[in-house]
C-alpha cells in the first residue's frame, strides 16, 4: 500500500490523488478541447470510475486497518489467556478446583481452578475468533491492491482516451491542410 505514480504520456500522475480533471469541473473547457466530444466522454466515464474505486479503496483501507487492529488485540488475548492459564496452573491450590469432587488426578485438578479455567476460557474463545478475523483482513488487503490496480487502469484509459482524441484531430487538421493545398494547386492551374 506504498506510493505508486503512473506514467502516462509525459506526465506523471501519482495514482491515489490524479490531477484534477478539468472534464468533470469545467464543461466550457471541455467544450474547447480539440478533441471530439466522445473521447471527452471517454475521459470523464474513466475519471468517475477512478473515483468510484478512490471511494472504495478508502472503505476497504479502513476495513483493513480495523482487521489489523482485532487481529493484535486478539493476539494480546492470547498470551494473556496463556499466561493466566500457565499461571494458575502452577500456583493454584488444587483443592479450589472445580472437578475436586469428581477427580483426583492433578493434574486435570489443577487446570480446572478458577485462575487457569479463566485463561483457558480466553485462550479458546480468542483461539475461536482469531482465523475469521485474519482471513478478514487478508481479503481486505487483497481487495485493496484490486481496487488500487482499477485505478491504475481508469488512469490508462483517461491518458488513452485523452491521446487517441488528440491523435484523430491531428490527423483530421492535416487532411484538411493537405485538401487546402491541394485545393490552392487546383486554383493555380485553372485557366482563367
Amino acid at each position: 500500500m506504498g506510493q505508486e505514480t503512473l506514467e502516462a504520456g509525459a506526465v506523471e500522475w501519482d495514482v491515489n490523488s490524479p490531477p484534477d480533471s478539468p472534464f468533470i469541473t469545467d464543461p466550457a473547457m471541455a467544450e474547447r478541447l480539440p478533441i471530439p466530444a466522445e473521447y471527452v466522454r471517454r475521459m470523464e466515464e474513466a475519471q468517475r470510475l477512478f473515483a468510484l474505486h478512490d471511494s472504495e479503496q478508502q472503505a476497504l483501507a479502513y476495513a483493513y486497518r480495523r482487521a489489523t487492529w482485532m487481529v493484535g488485540l486478539q493476539c494480546g488475548w492470547l498470551g494473556i489467556g496463556g499466561w493466566l492459564t500457565v499461571r494458575g496452573y502452577r500456583y493454584a491450590d488444587p483443592v479450589q478446583s472445580f472437578v475436586s469432587g469428581f477427580t483426583s488426578n492433578r493434574i486435570i485438578r489443577r487446570l480446572f481452578t478458577p485462575l487457569a479455567m479463566l485463561g483457558l476460557t480466553i485462550t479458546t474463545l480468542t483461539g475461536v475468533q482469531l482465523p475469521f478475523d485474519v482471513r478478514a483482513m487478508l481479503v481486505a488487503g487483497n481487495a485493496w491492491r484490486l481496487e488500487e490496480a482499477q485505478k491504475t487502469d481508469a488512469l490508462k484509459e483517461r491518458s488513452m482516451a485523452l491521446h487517441e482524441g488528440k491523435a484523430i484531430f491531428d490527423r483530421l487538421k492535416e487532411e484538411e491542410r493537405q485538401a487546402f493545398e491541394v485545393g490552392m494547386e487546383e486554383t493555380k492551374n485553372s485557366p482563367k
